[in-house]
């Protein structure tokens, strides 16, 4: 049975591998989908600030409207894309998710990471768990206002969707890989998915001023 998924304000339906589009995205006919229900869908979209939607099924478009070719910043998304990176790079050998960030020589700007916050893995860090609240790179307002005191929770011990963590998995990465993020998630991700129109100069870091730590965004 296929299943969807929900992406934000984005329907997506999970294809198998014969059903991905090629070189151009096919129209569905529609069959079996309520034209009511998609004009609310549109209705719906129109009080939101959304700059384009696609709905697809089977590898074919149902519906779309909007600027679907325009290039947007998406938020959060690096997170899934470099835990896929690390995937990669551990299955062949070339990461040790024990390592910690001691051993990696992974520090920050006053106050430094302490001898307990240097104790949290690469693991710790993909999971959100590392209990380093230190200034980060791409942290709003009001995640700083709910980031924990530092200290107050031991690596490995307590989650908190942590800026610092994906900022430090970054640097990390390119560390023991020896290679760019953007260049290798080109190379790995984006050209054998087929991704029509990501390049490696779309990727850049965001600095923090309480951070040398820099924010990736893909």
């Amino acid at each position: 049975m296929r299943k969807s998924l929900i992406f934000g304000a984005v329907w997506v339906a999970t294809l198998t591998a014969a059903e991905y589009p090629g070189a151009h995205w096919e129209r569905h006919t529609r069959l079996g989908w309520s034209e009511p229900l998609l004009q609310a869908a549109r209705n719906y979209a129109a009080t939101k600030k959304t700059t384009a939607m696609m709905i697809v099924q089977g590898g074919q478009v149902v519906d779309q409207w909007g600027d679907v070719n325009k290039k947007i910043e998406v938020r959060s998304i690096r997170k899934s894309f470099l835990s896929a990176l690390y995937g990669i790079h551990v299955s062949e050998g070339h990461i040790d998710l024990g390592r910690t960030l001691s051993e990696l020589g992974i520090d920050d700007r006053p106050p430094a990471l302490t001898v307990i916050e240097k104790q949290a893995t690469i693991l710790d860090l993909l999971r959100a768990r590392s209990g380093v609240y230190h200034d980060a790179a791409r942290e709003t307002a009001a995640m700083r206002a709910k980031r924990p005191v530092r200290g107050s929770h031991p690596p490995g011990t307590f989650y908190y969707y942590n800026n610092w963590d994906f900022n430090a998995l970054g640097t990390i990465f390119e560390k023991l890989t020896g290679k760019g993020i953007f260049e290798e998630f080109a190379r790995r991700i984006a050209a054998p998915i087929g991704m029509e129109d990501y390049v490696v100069a779309d990727g850049r870091f965001a600095a923090q001023e309480g951070s040398t730590v820099g924010g990736d965004s893909i």
